[in-house]
């Protein structure tokens, strides 16, 4: 259940925020305030992973603006690099799915959760693809792996966001770069961006990459991928892909 369609601004929904106790607790949940009763329709999940030494809600912004839009996303308290508190989210909110007391009995998508972090939430996301198969999309943003190797082997959709005079810009484009990858992979830069580029000036493309891939808005794609999309070498952005002629969204 996704609502609105301006991925650069803040959709119709109220939101409300939440404090979360699981596995050590200072997460946070993000959701519409309302959730959808609508029959046959439910509400796409995420993970959010600050930056290293950041508390999830410095990304309200980003956060709130994609609840919003009808997302529900936990922010972990912390990203380590590993996949432990992504995937203990991803429990949590399997947990709520479940619960008939719970408000959002029954109203999650959990089939496909995306992943997506700033910087060491970036690292997190990489390794919750890679090791946690309930995770069906990521979105890096000014991140990427020391070794270059975080996204071979992987066959779901990456997206990748970095800025030009960013610290992290060697490794997002040693992870594209690795000629072992067999997945989809787009890379973003963002020309003048530097390290926190991704979480707030490309907060839009973060959305656009959520709604196509977790609510399968595949007219998103052209944005991405087509000559003169929004994220595709127009603007700021300076973007390259690979990999994406045999792959489908999952409503394909």
């Amino acid at each position: 259940m996704l609502a609105g369609d301006n991925v650069n601004a803040n959709g119709p929904l109220e939101t409300t925020v939440q404090d979360l106790s699981f596995s050590g607790g200072g997460h946070i949940l993000v959701r519409p305030t309302t959730l959808t009763t609508e029959p046959n329709k439910k509400h796409p999940v995420a993970i959010w992973g600050p930056g290293g030494g950041t508390p999830p809600r410095d990304y309200l912004q980003l956060l709130t603006r994609m609840a919003s839009h009808g997302f529900v996303l936990v922010g972990i308290r912390e990203s380590t690099g590993d996949a432990v508190l992504m995937s203990a989210a991803i429990d949590w909110l399997e947990a709520q799915d479940a619960d008939q007391n719970s408000p959002m009995y029954g109203r999650l998508i959990l089939d496909r959760v995306g992943v997506f972090g700033h910087s060491m939430g970036g690292l997190s996301s990489e390794a919750a693809a890679q090791t946690d198969k309930r995770v069906s999309t990521a979105l890096l943003n000014n991140s990427g792996s020391f070794e270059h190797n975080a996204l071979v082997n992987l066959k779901i959709p990456v997206g990748i966001i970095y800025g030009e005079t960013g610290q992290e810009a060697p490794n997002a484009e040693g992870d594209f770069n690795n000629a072992g990858n067999k997945g989809p992979v787009w890379l973003g830069k963002m020309k003048g961006g530097g390290h926190g580029s991704g979480p707030w000036d490309g907060a839009g493309a973060n959305v656009a990459w959520m709604r196509w891939h977790l609510g399968g808005e595949n007219s998103r794609k052209d944005a991405f991928l087509k000559d003169g999309g929004d994220y595709n070498n127009t603007g700021v952005w300076q973007t390259q892909s690979k990999n994406w002629n045999e792959w489908k969204n999952w409503n394909e």
